[in-house]
């Protein structure tokens, strides 16, 4: 177990430092991504397309959204290509190889405590009183690393395996973005399809967070069942990616 945490944290630094030493930007580009896809799609979606949200600024209702989904999505759409990238690493040396899409997973962290951080002096700016109990919001990173990487290990076998199988995960999240209540409250979601957002462990870490900043409601119901089901989807997905991890050793 000390091994595989030291490769764990090893991949994960180097991660980190490879993702930055080489951008113009840097740091920067960490605050910049999601401000100005936040910008655009509050630009088209509340003033173009009239979609609003009576009780909190668009803006900020958004931007809680955003950094959960860029988060996840980054994470999971690194980790796809873990096995592909290391290569080398895989075919000639024999460790637990799930930490590679892991800590890929892991060095996207950082990254979601500078967009907190940046939320924060949004919801100030708009106004929101910002209080201690906003802390818990910190427990909520844990489901969607579950989640991210119980996807993430599926992800990394079947690219390697189907190198054309990352068009088809750019699809997915795709749809899965439009899917989970990111641009619009679950609110709007016809009762008959509403299961589909009770059963999206993302959709439910995110209405979790907006009870919490714009409601002061804790809803410990949305998080413990975006726990359950991210642990789940987690253990699927370690399961799936070691019945294949020696396999790939010859298809990579």
């Amino acid at each position: 177990m000390k091994l595989y945490s030291q490769l764990l944290e090893v991949f994960t630094i180097r991660e980190i430092k490879s993702s930055y030493k080489a951008s113009l930007l840097g740091i920067l580009w960490i605050i910049l991504y999601p401000l100005m896809t936040t910008f655009f799609l509050s630009f088209l979606f509340e003033r173009i397309i009239k979609i609003t949200n009576d009780d909190v600024p668009y803006f900020v209702f958004l931007l809680s959204g955003l950094i959960f989904w860029n988060f996840f999505q980054q994470g999971v759409i690194m980790a796809k290509d873990s096995l592909v990238w290391n290569r080398e690493v895989v075919t000639k040396t024999t460790f637990s190889k799930e930490v590679l899409p892991l800590s890929l997973i892991f060095s996207k962290i950082p990254d979601f405590f500078v967009n907190l951080i940046m939320l924060f002096i949004f919801l100030a700016i708009f106004g929101f009183k910002i209080k201690i109990i906003f802390i818990s919001i910190l427990l909520s990173i844990i489901p969607v690393l579950l989640f991210a990487g119980g996807i993430g290990f599926v992800f990394a076998i079947t690219n390697a395996i189907f190198r054309d199988f990352g068009k088809l995960i750019e699809f997915f999240l795709m749809i899965f973005f439009y899917a989970t209540p990111i641009l619009y409250s679950e609110s709007i979601i016809p009762k008959k399809y509403l299961w589909l957002a009770m059963i999206n462990p993302l959709a439910l870490i995110i209405s979790f967070v907006r009870n919490l900043l714009f409601h002061d409601s804790i809803r410990i119901d949305l998080f413990i069942i975006s726990l359950a089901i991210s642990f789940i989807i987690f253990l699927v997905g370690i399961f799936f990616f070691r019945k294949f991890e020696k396999k790939i050793v010859d298809l990579i």
